[in-house]
């Protein structure tokens, strides 16, 4: 059962507490699915002559003879349902991360297409144990004052440092874009990564410039990585086995440190 608004009649009396102009009533939403494939009925919607109502889709995967699929009624003709579709085009269903502060409503068939962009999607604490989901501002502050992540701050197109360690960094940018460097240790060294931190796995938008350059004793190891960031919302946790770039054991002390400029691709 769900609870939606649909646009009321002229002239019908409001009630208290409802906005102007519609109503809050509960039905199964199976119903506005349609019966042949189960996808969320949209315009244009047929009916038979008896009025059972088929998608546009499998409208025209009907035999020629147009047999409904239902009282197996044989007839030529299948019309446009304009009233059914008026219906289906009125009634509104809250986005479904509402909890996180969406306030959009959509028609009922375009709601899985706004859940794939909506910009109030979840992101998740990678950390085992750790139920946390919401905003990347909120993420931010959970990392750094719960698990204790060291942070550091950059600017697009400005050079920075971070240090070494085992372990996850937050990066945060002068635009509230949330970055984490991660650190891990492997067989022949640490392996270096870097991810945005957004609610869908899209296009990558910015572009990392990574810089190594250290000295032990007589020797040094240097290296140069430049990669687009790729993006992640931590629901399978932090990304594994996936560096770009491996810190030889051999080079790294205490307080080695490595170079970052992020730019927008």
């Amino acid at each position: 059962m769900s609870n939606i608004s649909t646009k009321k009649r002229k002239g019908e009396p409001q009630r208290e507490m409802e906005e102007e102009g519609s109503s809050s009533v509960f039905f199964d939403l199976e119903v506005l699915n349609c019966p042949i494939c189960f996808d969320p009925l949209a315009p244009p919607i047929y009916q038979c002559l008896v009025g059972h109502f088929t998608c546009s889709s499998c409208y025209k995967k009907l035999p020629a003879m147009k047999k409904c699929h239902h009282c197996s009624r044989i007839s030529s003709i299948y019309h446009r349902c304009y009233g059914i579709e008026k219906v289906i085009e009125s009634i509104q269903i809250p986005c479904s991360n509402t909890e996180y502060g969406c306030t959009v409503k959509t028609s009922y068939h375009q709601k899985e297409d706004h859940k794939g962009e909506c910009p109030h999607a979840p992101c998740f604490c990678p950390e085992t144990g750790c139920n946390i989901a919401g905003s990347t501002e909120m993420l931010m502050d959970h990392f750094t004052t719960e698990h204790h992540w060291p942070f550091t701050e950059f600017k697009y197109g400005r050079l920075f440092h971070a240090k070494i360690q085992d372990g996850v960094r937050v990066l945060s940018c002068e635009d509230g874009r949330l970055f984490l460097l991660n650190v891990s240790p492997e067989q022949s060294g640490s392996g270096i990564s870097v991810y945005c931190v957004q609610p869908h796995d899209v296009e990558p938008k910015f572009r990392c410039d990574l810089q190594l350059n250290l000295r032990k004793e007589r020797s040094g190891h240097s290296q140069t990585s430049d990669f687009l960031v790729p993006s992640t919302n931590l629901s399978d946790g932090i990304p594994r086995n996936h560096f770009q770039c491996i810190v030889p054991k051999s080079y790294l002390e205490k307080d080695s440190k490595i170079r970052l400029t992020v730019n927008k691709a």
